[in-house]
């Protein structure tokens, strides 16, 4: 069958489970934990598992997950003497994490939870039953575009009312774009305190643009990054100005296990594991799901790595040394057993920026599983913060851009659009980001928002000089009842802006972009002195990097919008795609995009705490009648001040 006629079967499908025969969905309830290799490989003939490896005859599944979210802990009584038995800290509903006690939030008490692989067109089906005591939620289902599906795409109070305790939420949507993503809270710090997970969809290997370059996809191979702390993420909120201040991490987990510094001594839990067999080419999948400002550097000993992927869309493959990761970033890479050495050898995962200081490093083992001797043992010397050495180091995605293979000098193996390479843009828009400082002595009389606390400083994030503030329902479904009052007015050049032309506001910043356009975006960091390089993430879109860089040799950013609005500026031949890039610091990113898919999608900061003190913006991309209409049914929430009578 030819890629051609997948999709047309794949679009036909797509049409049947949509229609309105009820589904009775007990039958086609996934496993709760990992689909082993064997099965994923040889599903039993009949089965319903929709982690499996992708076939061309194969109609797509329906693929049905019951969560339970719930407040738990770490090392509780499940875990029996983990970390002093390592076999205890796999046992079920045991989180060994960091080998620290603490309180974490869960999801059918994983950390990370249940992973959801499924094949491109399979419908996917996530009934989240939230038991957070005094905590709503929702879950965002980052990468995916929910086209047709925009009521699912799980920002609180954007796109859904939020998900109040007791109360079960039912997330339908369509796997429709493929790639490597994930899921994550989307409400408050709580992806911080665990409720993250992977999200893969995988194409039939011989229709993936570098299919050849590898021998398997497996379900094992999807590693997840997360930065922990010791304590709750909240209790760094807004922070702390004297014991352990600020929003930093004390570890890196992958995939869900490591260990940390307590008391001048690492903990015992033992290293997470990934298991290969010599003469064969594995991708791995990587996400970076960080949640603080940090952004952390993969390496694996006596590897280079090939990279085929960025946020789930194909890149001209490249070999590096290792790669960067920023909050909400993914890279698939093919990994080639090809030591004849067997190792094992290390897995090697080092936070950066202002985490550097605090050589926060977690450690992994690369495992040739066909070697004789013991299939447990570890490396030699583990390396320490600085890691591995390499004759000839490259690094992808270095911070800021230089030093390394920059994200806008990669190559795009698919042909990229007219116009996206020739055509100027329809609509240009200038987003600079940065913070807003309080002055301590009327902050507490004039100000009742959200602020984080840098040192003593008291600060909330903006864009464009707006604090983001989430309205009081959602206006995808509920536009009218967003009070007027609490959007950003439009200044005279259309864009959003502060009341009385103000130089700080805080209100609902929607930004309105014609069905279809084509539309450009300057990111512009105001705030050089942070060397932090912020990544936004787009909801609904995979956007093509234009251009990145600093403002150097008296470069500003008024020099690049000119530049941007009377030229097609481009450092690649063709430009690849992603949903989530990071922008140097004291510098600036150009993405273009075609603006095809109508909703009220959030374009953001992907740091936590930044977030949640208003560095975001809602692109509102065509109009009512372009949407879907509202599911039937669907939660409604909101203010209630009725009239008061005497």
């Amino acid at each position: 069958m030819s890629k051609l006629m997948y999709l047309v079967l794949f679009t036909i499908v797509i049409g049947i489970t949509s229609a309105s025969t009820p589904i009775y969905l007990a039958p086609y309830l996934q496993p709760n934990d990992e689909v082993d290799s064997n099965t994923f490989l040889n599903p039993p003939s009949g089965s319903r598992i929709c982690a499996r490896n992708c076939t061309p005859d194969e109609a797509p599944k329906i693929c049905y997950y019951k969560w339970t979210l719930e407040n738990y802990v770490t090392l509780g009584k499940a875990c029996g003497d983990c970390p002093n038995n390592a076999t205890h800290c796999y046992q079920k509903e045991c989180i060994p994490a960091d080998g620290f006690e603490r309180g974490v939030l869960s999801v059918n008490r994983k950390i990370p939870g249940p992973s959801i692989q499924v094949c491109l067109g399979d419908r996917v089906i996530v009934d989240v039953t939230n038991k957070l005591s005094g905590r709503s939620t929702t879950i965002h289902w980052h990468g995916v575009f929910q086209q047709g599906s925009q009521y699912m795409d799980g920002v609180p109070m954007l796109t859904q009312c939020a998900i109040l305790e007791g109360d079960t939420f039912r997330y339908d949507f369509v796997a429709s774009n493929e790639g490597t993503h994930y899921w994550h809270s989307h409400d408050g710090m709580q992806k911080l305190d665990g409720l993250q997970g992977r999200l893969v969809v995988r194409v039939v290997h011989q229709y993936d643009e570098n299919g050849a370059m590898y021998d398997y996809d497996l379900p094992e191979h999807v590693i997840i990054m997360q930065d922990w702390m010791d304590d709750t993420a909240d209790n760094h909120f807004p922070g702390l100005t004297g014991v352990d201040k600020g929003q930093y991490p004390k570890a890196i987990l992958l995939t869900g296990i490591g260990n940390t510094v307590v008391n001048n001594a690492r903990t015992t839990t033992p290293y997470p594991r990934i298991n290969v067999e010599y003469g064969n080419r594995y991708r791995m999948r990587i996400v970076g799901a960080t949640c603080t400002t940090c952004p952390v550097e993969f390496a694996v000993q006596g590897h280079r790595i090939l990279v085929i992927a960025a946020d789930g869309n194909a890149i001209t493959p490249i070999r590096v040394t290792s790669i960067v990761f920023y909050s909400g970033e993914r890279y698939d890479i093919v990994l080639e057993a090809s030591q004849q050495a067997g190792g094992p050898y290390w897995i090697h995962v080092k936070s950066l920026s202002g985490c550097a200081a605090e050589e926060i490093y977690q450690l992994g083992v690369l495992q040739y599983v066909n070697e004789t001797g013991d299939n447990n043992a570890i490396p030699a010397e583990p390396p320490g913060y600085d890691g591995l050495q390499f004759e000839n180091p490259r690094v992808m995605n270095p911070e800021n851009g230089t030093g390394g293979v920059s994200v806008a000098s990669l190559v795009n193996p698919l042909p990229v659009p007219k116009y996206i390479k020739t055509q100027k843009a329809d609509l240009n828009i200038l987003l600079s980001y940065g913070n807003h400082v309080f002055d301590p002595s009327t902050f507490y009389n004039f100000y009742e928002r959200y602020y984080v606390v840098n040192g003593k400083t008291l600060m909330s994030h903006t864009v464009n000089n707006i604090s983001f503030v989430s309205p009081p329902a959602p206006p995808l479904s509920q536009p009218a009842d967003v009070p007027a009052e609490l959007l950003c007015p439009f200044g005279t050049d259309g864009m959003p802006t502060c009341p009385s032309g103000g130089s700080y506001c805080e209100c609902v910043q929607v930004i309105d972009i014609p069905l279809g356009s084509v539309v450009q975006i300057l990111l512009d960091d105001k705030n050089p002195g942070e060397d932090i390089s912020h990544p936004f993430h787009l909801h609904g879109y995979a956007f093509y990097v234009m251009a990145e860089g600093q403002y150097t040799n008296g470069l500003t950013v008024q020099d690049v919008y000119a530049n941007m609005t009377s030229q097609v500026l481009m450092q690649s031949s063709a430009p690849i795609q992603k949903d989530t890039l990071a922008v140097p610091s004291n510098g600036y990113a150009i993405i273009k995009f075609r603006a095809d898919n109508p909703g009220y999608w959030f374009y953001h900061c992907h740091f936590m705490y930044h977030i949640a003190t208003g560095m975001g913006v809602v692109f509102k991309v065509g109009q009512a009648a372009d949407l879907p209409p509202v599911p039937t049914g669907f939660p409604k929430c909101g203010d209630f001040t009725p009239q008061v009578y005497q």
